[in-house]
């Protein structure tokens, strides 16, 4: 009976170390996004957009099929930006043409890993609109000149009223 389960031994190591050999295969062939040093990051508060920046842990096949988008959350319709760019074989990015509207943005990445498998992932991000600091002048400066207004209305008729 011994014999039995010591000449089964071999092939269930055997059976074991593929089945780990496999397992760590597929985990390298995965990749993500570095959301720390990638642009924006994911659930920023940003004013403006210029470019997306995505940064991965790991190498890139620059392979033509790499591709950056970018959507609306609430109504997923596709916003306009330029063509996704290999900076380097862990960075992509792709141009802003024009300042989307303040709103709720999905960025959307499709990649091929250093072992030619395809991987995809996203994230989401807000836009909100810049404010005009140049309104606040004018809100500041008319505001001063009609407290100074009153002032010199109030010293003019005290000035009437002691004559």
């Amino acid at each position: 009976m011994q014999k039995r389960y010591i000449r089964k031994l071999p092939l269930l190591l055997a059976l074991i170390a593929s089945v780990l050999l496999g397992i760590s295969s597929q985990a390298a062939a995965h990749t993500t996004v570095d959301k720390e040093n990638s642009t924006p990051q994911p659930a920023a508060v940003l004013t403006d957009l210029n470019e997306i920046r995505l940064v991965f842990k790991s190498p890139l096949i620059d392979d033509g099929k790499a591709k950056i988008s970018l959507a609306t959350v609430r109504e997923g319709q596709d916003i306009p930006i330029g063509e996704t760019v290999f900076e380097s074989p862990t960075v992509i990015t792709a141009s802003i043409l024009q300042t989307p509207k303040p709103g709720q943005y999905v960025i959307r990445y499709v990649v091929t890993a250093e072992d030619g498998d395809m991987n995809d992932g996203g994230y989401a991000f807000e836009l909100y609109e810049k404010q005009d600091s140049s309104n606040e002048i004018w809100l500041y400066l008319a505001a001063s000149l009609g407290i100074l207004l009153v002032v010199v209305l109030c010293i003019s008729l005290s000035r009437r009223g002691e004559g």
